[in-house]
């Protein structure tokens, strides 16, 4: 019996998504959420049960990676927290750590488009540097090398040391102070109990860890504020704090503009597995009436762990006064019933580390004409060529003439949009 009801069920919703591919005007499910005034929390979503947990976004500081082999490490940069490699010296000076010509060092951000990679991550040079340690390929640990000065959202300045992970174990120790070198704590943090969420958290203004998260795979975007690349009045890429949606880790999504109101070809462009795919760019503030708008003739496909395909509109964003905002949500395609969902597209670039020329490969068919760019990781382009897409599905060679250093190279092919992190030798 169990086995006629779900082959009912499959057989009925096989009509349903014909439909709602083939005839326009199907309802959408409209969701109103509410992240409060001023954004104040963040707001995990799920296409298939709405909104999963709501959390005040200022109660954590830094967050840490869950997988064992991981070591990245984030900052609550939507809260207000900024973190500032120690120029000074390594850890031989934690302390005599000072904050002498603060204003002029560099901070450090979180990546734009991969939630592994934080701002602790950032100084990463090589596959065994992971910015704040360096990685031991016998025991799999991590020794801290580096100091940082961190900045809270409630404007207090502390020193911070992660002194290493005993990767098998799945545990960190850090230690944190303020400047002066009162008041230093010395935590052991167990990952073990947060394995099934994406981060565990850490506030050191309470010295406490948190449970904030549903488990990784009950969500699929985050509404939250959280640091994305943007362009400058140069073009330049710049990192600026955005007020948007951030797809979970593996949650594929494809946008599409400018389109027509019952446009269903969610398969003519591949999903994008990157944090900031949805984004902000569905709104606009308005200098003439002071409003928010949404951009029109635009959508976007999401596809959730399920493999089910949902199209995603939104209706309005009422702004910072009370964080209200709606969506509109349709189910096009059930994984039990199409198998023609776009795979995840992947990009290759070899030799690791790299010299003067890279060669660069697409694992899916292109056939547009390409855009490469890489920029540093001040988010400053810092190299433009067009590629065919023919010589991209092949293995094209560039010349890229870069000095030694990190880069992000994207390759921008149609509608689907390319990354992967370049290290130059």
């Amino acid at each position: 019996m169990k086995i006629f009801n779900t082959t009912l069920f499959i057989f009925l919703f096989m009509l349903l998504v014909t439909s709602a591919k083939n005839a326009a005007g199907q309802e959408y499910t409209r969701d109103t959420l509410v992240m409060g005034e001023q954004y104040a929390n963040d707001l995990f979503y799920s296409f298939a049960n709405g909104l999963v947990k709501e959390e005040p976004r200022a109660n954590w500081d830094i967050a840490f990676y869950t997988p064992r082999l991981s070591a990245g490490i984030m900052i609550n940069q939507g809260a207000g927290v900024i973190l500032y490699t120690y120029p000074k010296g390594d850890t031989n000076a934690w302390a005599t750590v000072d904050t002498n010509g603060l204003s002029t060092w560099k901070s450090m951000n979180n990546s734009a488009n991969n939630w592994e990679d934080g701002a602790f991550n950032e100084n990463q040079l090589s596959q065994l540097d992971y910015g704040w340690g360096i990685y031991n390929m016998v025991s799999h640990n991590l020794t801290g090398d580096s100091l940082y000065v961190i900045k809270l959202a409630d404007g207090s300045v502390k020193k911070l040391w992660m002194m290493d992970k005993i990767s098998i174990q799945n545990i960190y120790h850090f230690k944190y102070a303020n400047i002066d070198g009162s008041d230093e704590k010395v935590v052991e943090f167990n990952l073990v109990p947060y394995e099934t969420k994406r981060f565990a958290y850490y506030s050191l203004v309470n010295n406490a860890e948190l449970d904030r998260e549903p488990l990784s795979e009950d969500w699929d975007i985050l509404f939250t504020k959280y640091m994305d690349l943007v362009p400058d009045n140069e073009g330049n890429m710049v990192p600026y704090l955005i007020t948007g949606a951030a797809s979970n880790v593996e949650i594929g999504a494809n946008h599409f503009y400018p389109i027509a109101d019952d446009f269903s070809d969610w398969a003519s462009s591949p999903f994008v597995a990157e944090k900031n795919v949805i984004g902000a760019d569905w709104k606009y503030f308005s200098m003439a009436d002071f409003t928010f708008h949404m951009v029109d003739s635009t959508c976007y496909f999401v596809k959730n762990y399920a493999g089910n395909v949902y199209k995603l509109k939104f209706v309005y964003w009422e702004g910072s006064g009370s964080g209200s905002f709606a969506l509109d949500k349709m189910l096009v395609s059930l994984s039990a019933i199409d198998d023609n969902v776009a795979e995840v597209p992947s990009m290759s670039i070899y030799p690791v580390p790299a010299t003067d020329m890279i060669t660069i490969r697409l694992n899916n068919i292109v056939t547009d004409n390409s855009q490469l760019t890489i920029y540093d990781l001040n988010g400053r382009n810092v190299f433009s060529q067009s590629i065919s897409g023919t010589t991209l599905n092949n293995g094209a060679s560039v010349n890229v003439n870069l000095p030694a250093g990190l880069y992000i190279a994207k390759v921008t092919a149609g509608q689907a949009v390319y990354s992967q992190k370049l290290l130059v030798r």
